[in-house]
């Protein structure tokens, strides 16, 4: 039996400077993105174009301070829209990512599962509880896809049940770091950077226990 999976969204979660600011930033540092890796149940991540398929940059440089305080500010809301219970994360994982035309990251979790690893953040001692992914995009839109789909706890291999949350700019989607999830495919017919689907992957983690 499969269960819809608690999630939602906020809307203009940046404000208009700030969004501009972090869109400047993505596009001046276009060549610091690397390939993002796939993690793996080993610990041993890796690039796997068959995978996944995008570009990631942790640095988010005078950004990250001020980010850092939107995403922490905004956890009594965000803990509500993931079901979240318990004591608050207190921990953020923050990342940059660029998805141009082909990009795509298949069915996974936020978390490792199997080899013994249940639930494991990059901050020793800390796990992901909460996944928040932000959307930016420059204007006018020149990508398509890259829609977020979230699979019910416990569905099969088909996509019964699945909800899609479009990547629609300045949009906060929210959901537990154990849902199963991908990114559709995403067509930038142009295949100019700054037309690319950029986001902000946020894992909120705290101390196991």
């Amino acid at each position: 039996m499969s269960v819809l999976l608690p999630h939602g969204f906020i809307e203009g979660f940046l404000p208009t400077d700030e969004h501009d600011e972090l869109l400047v930033y993505a596009v001046a540092n276009e060549a610091r993105f690397k390939p993002a890796k796939v993690m793996r149940a080993s610990g041993r991540d890796e690039v796997d174009p068959l995978v996944r398929t995008a570009l990631k940059l942790r640095d988010l440089g005078a950004l990250t301070c001020r980010l850092h305080d939107r995403f922490l500010a905004a956890l009594p809301d965000v803990m509500k829209l993931a079901g979240a219970s318990g004591k608050e994360p207190r921990t953020l994982e923050l990342e940059l990512t660029a998805y141009g035309e082909g990009a795509f990251y298949s069915r996974h979790f936020d978390i490792r599962i199997g080899a013994g690893q249940l639930q494991i953040g990059t901050e020793p001692g800390t796990d992901r509880v909460i996944s928040a992914v932000y959307y930016a995009h420059t204007w006018p839109k020149a990508f398509a896809g890259g829609v977020l789909r979230l699979y019910p706890f416990g569905a099969g291999d088909g996509t019964d049940g699945a909800v899609e949350i479009e990547a629609t700019d300045n949009r906060l989607a929210v959901f537990p770091s154990w849902a199963p999830h991908e990114v559709l495919p995403v067509r930038c017919p142009s295949g100019e950077f700054r037309d690319y689907r950029f986001a902000i992957n946020c894992w909120y983690c705290r101390a196991p226990g």
